[in-house]
């Protein structure tokens, strides 16, 4: 680009982006086993496939979600254990009985469910 040219305006409204952004890191936060492909984030938050590229790179380049290799969007379990939702106690009953016991991810959901019910 020729120095004596003017720059072009930002066509990005970055308030947009950090509002999108925002919106992004608080679902995961809020549903902390939100697992999404890019495909269903486009429907959720409304988003253009290339947009959601963008934001979920950046989400994923701050440490805040992964990307599994089953192609899902998740939080990152580091992430998911400093959070809120881990400090409750649901959630230590939950890694509590998860650490007793293993299952299989079929089952997993029913048996934890079960057992918090009871205690």
């Amino acid at each position: 680009m020729n120095a004596s040219m003017p720059r072009r305006p930002e066509r990005r409204d970055s308030a947009s982006r950090v509002q999108l952004l925002n919106r992004v890191r608080a679902e995961f936060h809020e549903m902390p086993c939100l697992r999404l492909t890019c495909r269903q984030a486009q429907r959720l938050f409304g988003m253009r496939a290339d947009v959601c590229e963008r934001v979920f790179a950046a989400v994923i380049g701050e440490g805040t979600l992964t990307c599994g290799p089953d192609a899902r969007y998740r939080v990152r379990a580091d992430v998911a254990l400093r959070g809120s939702v881990a400090n409750t106690p649901i959630a230590e009953r939950r890694t509590s009985i998860l650490e007793k016991r293993s299952f299989s991810a079929e089952e997993d959901g029913r048996e934890i469910a079960r057992e918090l019910v009871h205690h």
